[in-house]
């Protein structure tokens, strides 16, 4: 037996009122997921632990089994490892575009090449030997400290679209000083070098976690594609492979072809395949409803339809779920459950993939920690 887990990132949702009070995912064309739905088992999963933050980090590593509350340090740590990043403190450093308030968390979608020459003349130009900025994706990047510090309170970039910088500025300490200094400092760096991006913007700090691997716990060995370092992290704290493939943006005009063929040559080779996608969130946070429904379909017919028709499915065990619900109302990610079917195990009554309809499946709420338990019986 093949296992397979698809995470649409963010594609869970609100009811609507112009959609006469359906989610997108149930107005979508998405006949893929449905077939998963009908043909398997479903339920609702809480993939955010009591106490966190709904971010992408978070409910991930909660969907592969780790428990957040003993491992968890940061974001920043968890994309340092997928750049071979060692430092104290290392955070997610994101090119933004904002005045009084944040107008842009993603930096006008900055380009891959134009964001390594910003971090490039940021770290000319910094004031402190003890820290380096690096370069990874468009708007997020990494800002590593090598010196200590106690622990400070920063906020996420995408929850504070349209909302006041000065309320959200980092809290607590002398670190949280430092790094409001190096906010204002880029203020006056930045706008030499792009029109995009005006400023950076520090978040998800912390120090350099210890995950227990995946192979250890579940005798399976497995692997990651993915758009996004926070995932390439996830993947090689665990001892997953990384698997790389070209053209891939992070948005809905991503490689799905390329995507595809990788998934289906590294069943072959793995016991275990997770493909995390990250184009439904994104135009969420945008909040952009028409987008997430064409996102929605784009994703049922060009990675799961072809999966589907390219596979064995009778050696084939697939597990569907969203990481976290990103309303396109409120433009973030919010803690509450999200759908999941599994396919290949004995049916229940569900028919379609929804927020509502996964609700009356056989496994009905369950806790994230115990999904992979569920998924790999």
């Amino acid at each position: 037996m093949k296992y397979l887990i698809l995470i649409p990132d963010g594609m869970a949702d609100w009811r609507i009122e112009r959609l006469g009070k359906k989610t997108p995912l149930e107005v979508a064309d998405k006949p893929n997921m449905d077939f998963i739905a009908k043909e398997g088992a479903c339920g609702k999963v809480n993939t955010i632990p009591n106490g966190f933050e709904a971010g992408s980090d978070i409910a991930n590593l909660t969907i592969l089994g780790v428990d957040v509350r003993r491992y968890y340090t940061g974001r920043g740590p968890i994309e340092a490892l997928a750049k071979g990043i060692s430092a104290e403190l290392v955070f997610r450093c994101n090119l933004v575009k904002a005045k009084e308030i944040m107008l842009d968390y993603a930096g006008g979608r900055i380009s891959d090449y134009e964001a390594v020459e910003v971090i490039r003349q940021l770290n000319s130009k910094k004031k402190f030997d003890f820290i380096e900025f690096y370069a990874s994706k468009s708007y997020r990047n990494l800002l590593a400290i090598k010196k200590e510090f106690k622990e400070v309170k920063t906020f996420p970039p995408h929850d504070i679209q349209g909302k006041k910088i000065s309320e959200y500025l980092p809290r607590n300490g002398e670190l949280a000083k430092l790094l409001i200094e190096l906010i204002e400092w880029s203020k006056m760096v930045l706008p030499e070098i792009t029109n995009k991006a005006n400023m950076i913007w520090p978040w998800g700090g912390g120090r350099m976690p210890k995950f227990p691997k995946f192979g250890d716990t579940y005798g399976l060995k497995g692997a990651m594609i993915s758009e996004v370092d926070l995932l390439k992290g996830i993947a090689r704290g665990l001892g997953l492979e990384f698997i790389e493939v070209e053209g891939l943006t992070g948005y809905v005009d991503t490689n799905y072809k390329g995507i595809v063929r990788h998934t289906l040559k590294n069943l072959k080779n793995f016991d275990l395949v997770i493909v995390h996608t990250e184009g439904i969130d994104e135009v969420s946070h945008e909040g952009d409803l028409e987008g997430k429904i064409e996102a929605i379909e784009i994703y049922d017919e060009r990675i799961v339809g072809k999966i589907l028709d390219k596979s064995d499915l009778s050696e084939l065990r697939i597990l569907l779920l969203p990481d976290h619900p990103t309303p396109v109302e409120l433009r973030t990610h919010v803690a509450e459950n999200v759908p999941f079917a599994i396919y290949g195990i004995e049916r229940d009554e569900v028919k379609t993939f929804s927020e509502i309809s996964c609700l009356k499946g056989k496994f009905g709420i369950i806790d994230g920690l115990k999904l992979m338990d569920c998924f790999l019986r």
